[in-house]
């Protein structure tokens, strides 16, 4: 038996879908639509990388795999409340974005790169099993043939079969 106040279950912790980011200062903190006060969040798209928004505080986009574990899931409201509260990206914010896609570009071409040299690889393979195939038809052809040369000298000249270094029997 636990003693007193001690639990042999982990806590769970609970909390909103999103951390609270700091509040602007001097900035009022509008009222969405369906009448709950906004919350700040920062974009992750490319043309509003870093810029913060009010959003509303009942609205999650994804919910994280802890969230749908223990069941913190919301269903999303019909208030879809938006507005900007940086209007430009920060310059090292501008930086960063394209350093991300000078590697995405570095990314999409090793992989294209690798594409090309496997199919490459693949045609190569090919080709040299089309040309074994090849060989081996023609060798069978050339003893086909040599059965067959040596059937119609065999059908000509009956005799032909003794005239070879060992005797096939003896008398």
């Amino acid at each position: 038996m636990p003693r007193r106040g001690k639990s042999k279950k982990p806590p769970v912790w609970t909390g909103d879908a999103y951390v609270r980011l700091p509040l602007p200062s001097g900035v009022p903190v509008p009222m969405c639509f369906c009448g709950d006060p906004c919350k700040v969040d920062v974009s992750v798209e490319e043309d509003t990388y870093r810029q913060r928004y009010w959003m509303c505080a009942n609205y999650a986009f994804d919910s994280t795999p802890r969230q749908i574990r223990i069941g913190l899931l919301t269903p999303p409201p019909l208030c879809d409340f938006e507005q900007w509260i940086d209007t430009e990206i920060k310059e090292e914010d501008k930086r960063y974005m394209e350093i991300c896609k000078k590697w995405e570009a570095e990314r999409v071409e090793r992989v294209e790169k690798r594409r090309q040299e496997e199919a490459a690889e693949k045609e190569r393979q090919e080709e040299q099993q089309r040309r074994l195939t090849a060989e081996r038809k023609e060798e069978k052809e050339r003893k086909l043939e040599r059965a067959r040369r040596a059937k119609v000298a065999l059908e000509e000249n009956p005799d032909a079969l003794r005239k070879g270094k060992w005797p096939r029997c003896t008398q």
